[in-house]
């Protein structure tokens, strides 16, 4: 299941040292709708191994971050490029470069990378 959530949510659990995924979008993001549509199959892999998949929209207009907050967190999380899916490993970013990750077939070869690093 993919938990949405609030920026200030991720950033404690981030603080308590959690192991979780953190899926940037934006609402503007037709990539991010279609990858929305596929997310199950990946959450439900990481779920069995008792990982949260948080998701995080950061922009509502293109180019327009919700707050500087937010802007700021995409930033720490490698930037622009929706939608983006991190790592997180205790608390601390371990991999962050995967952007327009949205096919079923793409996200579940996600899954076992991701998996294969904890």
């Amino acid at each position: 299941m993919i938990i949405s959530t609030s920026l200030e949510d991720i950033k404690k659990n981030l603080d308590t040292g959690e192991t979780c995924v953190i899926n940037l979008t934006a609402k503007w993001c037709s990539d991010c709708t279609d990858q929305a549509k596929n997310m199950t199959v990946f959450s439900d892999a990481l779920q069995k191994q008792q990982i949260d998949c948080y998701t995080l929209s950061v922009q509502s207009e293109k180019n327009v971050y919700l707050s500087p907050e937010h802007q700021d967190f995409t930033e720490l999380l490698g930037g622009h490029g929706f939608p983006r899916t991190v790592l997180v490993i205790n608390g601390e970013i371990v991999d962050a470069d995967n952007v327009e990750i949205i096919s079923e077939a793409q996200l579940k070869a996600l899954s076992k990378v991701f998996l294969a690093q904890l």
